[in-house]
């Protein structure tokens, strides 16, 4: 895949969203299979305007894990709260409006 294709995929991904408004929570949560899991939960305004089956596949993909998605949240199998933000921002992100908990 070009880089070209990447960033089509990625404008994609937040379609119609303002990045820089765009706000997402990071978390460190036990699933209730009992292992950690890294969730990234977009604010409520902005979930609409995103593709999160399309983010959820990205995130997966560059972070080597599996995961789901759950009542809008991404949920993302071990610890990868860094690396979940670190992609975000790749994304185009405003990495002060990622919140780390």
């Amino acid at each position: 895949m070009s880089t070209e294709s990447e960033d089509l995929e990625f404008r994609d991904i937040l379609k119609h969203l303002d990045r820089e408004s765009a706000h997402f929570i990071i978390r460190l949560e036990t699933h209730h299979s009992g292992k950690l899991v890294t969730v990234v939960q977009p604010h409520d305004l902005i979930r609409d305007s995103i593709d999160l089956p399309g983010l959820a596949h990205r995130l997966k993909q560059s972070l080597g894990t599996s995961g789901d998605l759950e009542n809008g949240r991404i949920i993302l199998h071990g610890d990868h709260r860094d690396q979940a933000k670190n992609e975000l921002a790749k994304l185009g992100v405003s990495p002060d409006n990622i919140e780390m908990i």
